[in-house]
């Protein structure tokens, strides 16, 4: 079996494609979900019959949407990530001195995850925050970079081979030899960009967090660009940066919370 893939559980495998359909479609009724996912209607209300019994889908008006269960699950996984309990002080206290939004991710399966979102006093546009748990494109996003930067270009080949190089805005990198350049700036300088790549007119400042040599996430301070001009950006934020990231090293080795 070296060098297999092990064999799928079909049943597990439709439950999941089914949970994540009522995300995609804000839930939808057994038909809906079956014409989605191009399966049949009967085996659709049977799957959603037995995740309702066992607490991980709701019904409401006659339409299904993911129960609060996948919360206590969600919740488990997040706060025992050791990103959260190294990165949070230090993060909070970039927050209080930038006044804009903080994001704690990590990389999970070849996408960015959000752990964590800590909103300054200067940032409370909604639109720009995300959502913790919110999954993203590695290569739009400073946090996602950073966190690319500590990986073998093998492993970034990879991601790049599974999920390719979409564009978000007109800015985003898409070309893969320009994007390995990129990333081997930001192993060079320590810290990585996004100018407009996600969200037009937003820009934001990212670096990798380590722990026992290994990359186990990112940190990043955005904002509009009208806050963040060139100076700024370029060189104000990196600095203020590095020296979190530097604090936040510390503290993780001392705690060594990563198994």
């Amino acid at each position: 079996m070296t060098g297999e893939s092990p064999r799928k559980i079909q049943s597990l495998e439709t439950a999941h494609r089914i949970v994540e359909a009522l995300q995609e479609l804000d839930g939808a009724g057994a038909s809906t979900v079956a014409d989605h996912l191009d399966i049949g209607r009967s085996t659709a209300y049977q799957y959603l019959m037995t995740l309702r019994e066992d607490g991980y889908v709701t019904k409401r008006d006659g339409i299904y949407h993911i129960g609060l269960k996948y919360l206590d699950h969600g919740m488990y996984a997040r706060d025992n990530h050791p990103m959260i309990e190294i990165s949070r002080p230090s993060l909070r206290e970039l927050v209080d001195e930038t006044g804009e939004i903080g994001w704690c991710t990590t990389e999970d399966n070849g996408e960015l995850v959000t752990l964590d979102i800590i909103v300054g006093e200067r940032n409370l546009n909604t639109k720009f925050r995300g959502r913790i748990g919110n999954r993203e494109y590695m290569h739009a996003h400073a946090g996602g970079k950073a966190i690319l930067s500590g990986y073998s270009d093998d492993r970034i080949n990879d991601i790049i081979d599974k999920y390719g190089l979409p564009a978000y805005t007109p800015q985003t990198i898409t070309d893969k030899e320009e994007l390995l350049a990129e990333i081997e700036r930001v192993r060079e300088d320590g810290v990585a960009f996004n100018d407009g790549e996600a969200i037009e007119g937003y820009r934001a400042v990212g670096a990798p967090v380590a722990l026992d040599g290994e990359t186990i996430g990112s940190i990043t301070i955005g904002g509009p660009k009208n806050r963040m001009p060139d100076e700024y950006f370029e060189e104000t934020l990196p600095e203020l940066i590095r020296g979190v990231i530097n604090e936040i090293e510390l503290r993780g080795s001392v705690s060594s919370p990563w198994q």
